[in-house]
């Protein structure tokens, strides 16, 4: 009977692991081209980032090409200064730190 009981705990506790948790919905997985575009550095953001941009801060100008800036091949993924990052940014000719304002 205990074998019984103990056969059946496990085999709920295997269906249990098997359920797909909401957390990990949203885990993006990059692409081939992705992977190969970030693999000798990450992204430079050649310009201002403010501590309080948010995605939809970028996407203003990234997702049409507005400005001529590049337009963004996942404008699905939110977090952009997880990949990209600050670099020199130009002005008046010389060439600033492109951290926060």
């Amino acid at each position: 009977m205990k074998q019984v009981i103990r056969f059946l705990a496990l085999a709920a506790l295997l269906q249990f692991l098997t359920i797909p948790f909401p957390v990990f919905a949203d885990e993006q997985v990059p692409t081939e081209q992705e992977i190969m575009q970030a693999e000798d550095e990450p992204p430079v953001i050649p310009h201002r980032v403010s501590e309080n941009d948010t995605f939809k801060d970028c996407l203003k100008c990234h997702e049409s090409g507005k400005k001529g800036a590049p337009m963004t091949s996942h404008p699905e993924r939110k977090n952009c200064t997880q990949c990209h990052v600050a670099g020199a940014v130009k002005e008046n000719g010389r060439k600033k730190d492109g951290g926060s304002k």
